[in-house]
């Protein structure tokens, strides 16, 4: 007979190298640390901010001002304005423009419905201060133009005046058939 008393019956343990442990563990120490700073930055603590941006909801319409001064608290002081136009002559059409101007720049926008010139191209020109300046050939077709100008205020906000003409000869920097003027 055997001795079954001299037989070991004790389970063998699973033995893992001290190093792995170690390294388990700074990875544990590592991950938890970085999850803490995650949640401090995204909640706004330690020199964080809370605010958080997001997209404006869908279908907003955007808002102007006419007229009035558009300031920011360290920004530029903006001054929006808008042109009424009367017909000057027997060509039916209407206009309207606004400008916007302040630290040096000026911008303006001119829509206007007249009706096709055939070649004979609409043009913008900025009156005043016994000046006539021409801002630019309008673009479009049928009875849509427009025209945009942007450029350093070289006066023109001073100047209130705008014309809106029909070139019949070649462009000579010259006003010829005024079609419609307006006033800021």
């Amino acid at each position: 007979m055997r001795d079954l008393a001299q037989q070991s019956y004790s389970r063998t343990k699973f033995q893992i190298p001290e190093p792995v442990v170690r390294i388990t563990l700074l990875l544990v120490v590592v991950i938890a640390i970085l999850f803490v700073i995650r949640f401090v930055v995204n909640v706004g603590g330690v020199g964080g901010s809370s605010v958080q941006l997001k997209d404006a909801p869908k279908g907003l319409t955007p808002v102007s001002l006419s007229g009035g001064v558009v300031s920011t608290d360290e920004g530029i002081d903006l001054v929006i304005e808008s042109a009424t136009f009367q017909n000057v002559s027997a060509v039916s059409g209407t206009a309207s423009a606004s400008r916007k101007y302040g630290d040096g720049s000026f911008s303006m926008t001119v829509r206007a419905t007249l009706p096709d010139p055939q070649g004979n191209p609409y043009q913008v020109w900025i009156v005043g201060d016994g000046e006539v300046i021409l801002a630019g050939k309008m673009n479009g077709s049928g009875s849509s133009w427009n025209l945009v100008f942007n450029d350093k205020d070289k006066n023109y906000s001073k100047m209130n005046e705008l014309w809106i003409t029909r070139e019949i000869t070649e462009i000579d920097n010259i006003p010829e058939k005024h079609i419609l003027e307006g006033s800021f």
